[in-house]
């Protein structure tokens, strides 16, 4: 008998535990976001991506966030790392424990490390001497939040990552600008640091 109370008693807690676990306090610091994303190809130069990113976000309101963020990104088949750098966004529907949300990132990357260059094959980047004038980097999504304590949450998503690159068009048998997506299926941990 009194082994299944103490397995029972997590369950007699939970719901006192629950009540607490609410929503983040739009007052109290800003709002910190760590996610993982695996990006599979969507479109004709779309590419398998990992990453990771970091946002910053201040709270405008109980349910809007904004700032700033940087990530790694690493794309499969063109072969190349990119830390993106950009704006940040969170909408949550609902100021509750359990919320959907939508997220925007937006801003520019920095390529390094090409290994498939001048091949004038699908997936190869331009050399220097082609390079564009501006890496475009966004990505859109939407999610779920779900807070465990009252500083801490869990977020899944699924995303589109599209970064900007300049790729041989197999039709025109020229480099040329091409938007590579990935849908990313993305989990992370959201968390407030209080009185920043």
């Amino acid at each position: 008998m009194k082994i299944i109370i103490i397995l029972c008693s997590p369950l007699l807690v939970m719901p006192f535990l629950l009540k607490a676990q609410n929503t983040f306090d739009a007052n109290g610091g800003c709002l910190n976001v760590v996610d993982f994303t695996v990006g599979q190809p969507m479109g004709s130069y779309g590419d398998w991506c990992y990453s990771v990113t970091y946002q910053h976000e201040v709270f405008v309101n109980e349910r809007f966030t904004i700032g700033a963020g940087v990530g790694y990104n690493y794309h499969d088949k063109f072969k190349y790392s990119a830390i993106p750098l950009f704006i940040s966004s969170h909408y949550f529907f609902v100021d509750k424990r359990f919320s959907p949300f939508v997220n925007l990132k937006m801003g520019a990357y920095g390529m390094f490390g090409k290994k498939y260059v001048g091949t004038f094959e699908k997936y190869s980047l331009a050399d220097k001497d082609h390079d564009q004038a501006f890496n475009l980097y966004f990505s859109s999504g939407v999610g779920i939040k779900v807070h465990l304590t009252s500083n801490i949450g869990v977020i899944a998503s699924v995303t589109d990552e599209a970064y900007l690159v300049k790729t041989f068009d197999v039709s025109r048998k020229d480099y040329r600008s091409k938007l590579s997506h990935s849908l990313g299926l993305n989990i992370g941990i959201c968390f407030q640091i209080k009185g920043w």
